[in-house]
């Protein structure tokens, strides 16, 4: 009987093992097109953060789930640990306590875009707090744009300029509609705009860069454990020394920032 007990105890554990292995998976927030990041082709998602997740995900021994997720939404269910993963999360010492940055994969270089001769001149960020009115500015919910927008956020003047919206993609169709005279953006999706799909978005051009700094991809503390955390930080940093990383980025024509050296942190 005791046996017979301990050989039923091993075969479940086998069995175990083996589920968990099947089951490995890393949930990934995307949401509409975000190129050349997230690029949604009907049901299916490309792009140079996809590509890049899918390759950390092969080489931990996991699949990629890619949950179309709302980007505040998908802060939120990270935090309650129902999703594993969002890119291009800023790093904050209030989102450590949620959060194991790894990367960093992009510099994002934020800027106001939009039509520079239908907008009066601006020179300074602290202008539009007094002597500057852009009419409005559409932004992100959930966005982080440096300390100096977050203290203009507080002035009037400034405040009254923002349209506060939740979708990446809405920025863009606002802008081209008209409904917002300026947008919050990566230089790098504005690029991709004008060379793939937009001829009118010729004339939405850089006003002014008004934050720049390295995002990561953000894992859930509460969905992963400390070890497979640092599983996929080593398994990041490896990528990187062999060119794997490199690689992704020459995909989609682009080269490796020199400020992309892994500087991970939890």
């Amino acid at each position: 009987m005791r046996l017979f007990i301990r050989l039923l105890l091993l075969f479940i554990g086998v069995q175990s093992g083996v589920a968990q292995s099947e089951t490995c998976a890393l949930r990934m927030a995307v949401e509409t097109d975000f190129p050349p990041h997230l690029i949604q082709q009907d049901e299916a998602w490309t792009g140079l953060s996809v590509d890049l997740m899918a390759l950390l995900a092969t080489k931990v021994g996991c699949e990629l789930k890619l949950i179309n997720s709302p980007w505040l939404r998908s802060l939120q269910l990270s935090e309650q640990g129902q999703l594993d993963v969002v890119s291009h999360l800023s790093f904050t010492p209030e989102r450590q306590a949620h959060f194991a940055f790894i990367g960093p994969h992009h510099i994002e270089s934020i800027y106001l875009i939009g039509d520079a001769t239908q907008l009066p001149p601006l020179e300074q960020l602290a202008q539009l707090a007094d002597s500057v009115d852009l009419g409005s500015i559409a932004t992100l919910h959930g966005g982080y744009y440096g300390e100096t927008f977050e203290r203009l956020r507080k002035e009037p003047n400034f405040a009254s300029q923002l349209v506060v919206i939740s979708s990446i993609q809405d920025k863009l169709a606002l802008l081209r509609a008209g409904r917002v005279n300026v947008i919050l953006e990566d230089i790098s999706v504005v690029r991709y705009w004008q060379q793939h799909q937009y001829e009118e978005a010729e004339r939405f051009q850089p006003l002014l860069k008004v934050y720049e700094s390295p995002v990561y991809f953000g894992f859930s503390k509460a969905s992963l454990s400390d070890a497979q955390i640092r599983k996929l930080a080593d398994a990041w940093l490896q990528l990187y020394q062999q060119g794997k990383i490199a690689e992704v980025y020459r995909n989609y024509n682009l080269s490796l920032e020199s400020d992309l050296t892994p500087t991970s942190q939890w």
